[in-house]
């Protein structure tokens, strides 16, 4: 009998690693690398769609021989040509069956059932993911959303790399132009984030919040503009753990102050009360402590008890944001009555901050690589050098 899948681990760690580098290659590797063991499959690969020939390539392989992988071009697959209009296709004896164009290869692969998922970026297919398998094997629906969510997640991060390379590409070509040897290099930020095991959350909840956690990371993969990504994001987690309020800060690790990124559920003036010090607001975050304030009228670790009571703040719950061990942000709920929360809430309530914080920096990092743009754009013109 098949074991239970845990929808929500695999795709957090699934999600989690594509989304914290900006490289296509490294995203096309990931992807391929993190589903074979978790999904308990053979083996996985990733075909792209070259817009200038129209053919798939091989852009990712895990599990798979190289003489499997260099039997020839795919031209006559129907499975590909059906996946690529837009659904899932599974072969559950590709050995025998004629939709299959490498039938004699397969079986000397070792692969029995091939399950091909389009990859789509706003309604428009960039690739399949094929999953093989090494005994026959059917998918169920939920096993068949994963898949697919963990296919669209990594095409939209394929997409959102190749964005961030071009414009990494355009400050090159402006460094050269002004005399600068520069040669980009994409920020390879694999390590920026540590997952977790995920291992408080059992089965009954592992489906639904997976499909949770994919709608927050479709909207944090939506944009990178960093106020519209980040509302977002505040206005899903509040709705998806079911709180009044939901606020995103930032460390500014110089006045080691909490600096508002994006709020849903709150005033401004309440956001706005005043400087928040990470040493006098819930300092226990930042040793990397999720902390409950059942009642903020009485604990001595709110900064502004009597701004929140003003609020109509009952409850909250700090979750640090951890960036390479070290927290840089802090995800905070609050609620208006008293709320506690079980320990599958405050394990999801970790996934979601860490997401969030995955949003933060590539937000960031994508503001500043806009922003030198802009600057050198300016200085050149300035300069009377001329754009290249």
């Amino acid at each position: 009998m098949q074991e239970e899948v845990a929808y929500l681990r695999i795709f957090s760690e699934v999600s989690r690693a594509v989304l914290s580098v900006l490289d296509v290659e490294a995203v096309l590797g990931l992807i391929a690398e993190r589903i074979v063991r978790p999904l308990g499959i053979k083996a996985s690969a990733l075909r792209l769609l070259d817009e200038r020939t129209h053919r798939l390539e091989l852009a990712a392989s895990h599990g798979l021989s190289e003489e499997y992988l260099g039997k020839g071009a795919l031209f006559a697959d129907r499975s590909i040509a059906d996946a690529l209009r837009g659904r899932p296709v599974l072969v559950e004896n590709a050995p025998v069956d004629d939709r299959i164009q490498y039938r004699e290869e397969a079986r000397a692969e070792g692969i029995a059932s091939i399950l091909s998922v389009p990859m789509l970026v706003k309604g428009r297919t960039i690739g399949v993911l094929r999953i093989y398998t090494a005994e026959p094997r059917r998918f169920s629906q939920e096993e068949l959303d994963l898949i697919s969510a963990i296919a669209e997640i990594g095409a939209i991060a394929i997409d959102n790399a190749r964005i961030f390379e071009a414009k990494g590409a355009e400050l090159s070509e402006l460094f050269k132009v002004g005399g600068i040897d520069y040669e980009y290099e994409p920020p390879v930020a694999e390590d920026r984030f540590k997952p977790g095991l995920n291992d408080d959350i059992g089965e009954q909840k592992s489906y639904p919040y997976f499909r949770t956690l994919y709608r927050l990371t479709r909207t944090i993969t939506s944009t990178m503009e960093m106020k519209d990504l980040l509302e977002a994001v505040a206005r899903e987690i509040a709705e998806a753990l079911l709180v009044r309020g939901c606020c995103l800060f930032w460390l500014n690790t110089l006045t080691r102050e909490l600096e508002p990124m994006a709020s849903c559920g709150l005033s401004d003036a309440y956001v706005r009360k005043g400087p928040l010090s990470m040493d006098k607001s819930i300092p226990r975050v930042l040793n990397g402590r999720t902390v409950w304030i059942a009642d903020v009228r009485t604990d001595a670790a709110i900064q502004y008890p009597e701004e929140a009571q003003k609020e109509g703040i009952f409850s909250m719950l700090s979750v640090p944001i951890s960036v390479k061990d070290k927290v840089r942000g802090v995800l905070r709920l609050y609620s208006s009555t008293s709320r506690s929360f079980d320990a599958e809430e405050i394990e999801f309530a970790k996934i979601l901050a860490e997401i969030s914080g995955i949003a933060i920096v590539n937000a960031k990092l994508y503001q500043e690589r806009t922003n030198d743009i802009t600057f050198w754009k300016t200085t050149l013109d300035y300069l009377g050098i001329g754009e290249p």
